[in-house]
């Protein structure tokens, strides 16, 4: 049995893809509209964030695990990740020291959360209350595209979101194209249905970030 505790206040919501790379997108180039491609871009994080269904902004979390006599573990599968730091592991309330904190800390599979028994102990996690306090997610890019550490896909599916959000403005959301005869005609990407609302190719980037993901 384990669960999972977020340590501290939880992180703030900000923009995860950045206005510069959305602006390079729709081939905008003056600072007139930044403020509206700004709240697109929140509202797009939003919309994926719930899409993908667990957090992923770094933050500091503690899980709880508890292994009976009848579940020796290779390894301890964190609640969240990608795991940044390892902070504590305690084992029955006695916290591992420095050195051994930091094998399991290099042995383990930062992407996925795995911890793996220390080099030269035991090959197996065995039965006890495991206590772990650590540090997992991503940090986001500054407005000008630099920095941080959402995946590519993600920031990708944000702006493709955000971008189908400005394109279709302020016209009725059930409205998926229009023509006028002698000028022409435009269409819009709609929302797929289970989707949460993230137009289709938005949502296949983000199959493998999905909770039950490993990336």
């Amino acid at each position: 049995m384990s669960h999972t505790i977020r340590v501290g206040a939880p992180a703030q919501l900000v923009a995860l893809a950045s206005l510069s790379d959305l602006k390079s997108d729709l081939k905008i180039t003056d600072d007139t509209q930044d403020a509206d491609l700004n709240r697109r871009l929140l509202e797009a994080s939003s919309a994926v964030l719930a899409y993908i269904g667990r957090p992923i902004l770094s933050s500091d979390w503690r899980d709880i695990i508890d292994l009976r006599q009848d579940q020796p573990r290779i390894s301890l599968v964190l609640g969240r990740y990608p795991v940044t730091a390892l902070k504590v592991v305690s084992i029955n309330g006695t916290a591992m020291g420095g050195d051994d904190l930091t094998n399991v800390f290099g042995a383990m599979d930062t992407s996925c959360g795995m911890l793996y028994p220390p080099d030269g102990g035991p090959a197996l996690w065995h039965p006890a209350r495991y206590v772990i306090t650590y540090t997992a997610g991503y940090s986001p890019p500054g407005a000008d595209g630099t920095g941080g550490t959402i995946p590519l896909e993600i920031q990708q599916a944000i702006r493709i979101t955000a971008a189908a959000s400005w394109h279709g403005g302020d016209r009725d959301p059930n409205l998926k194209s229009e023509s006028e005869q002698g000028v022409g005609s435009t269409s819009w990407v709609a929302a797929a249905s289970g989707t949460g609302g993230l137009p289709q190719d938005a949502a296949n980037l983000l199959a493998g970030y999905r909770s039950g993901g490993i990336r």
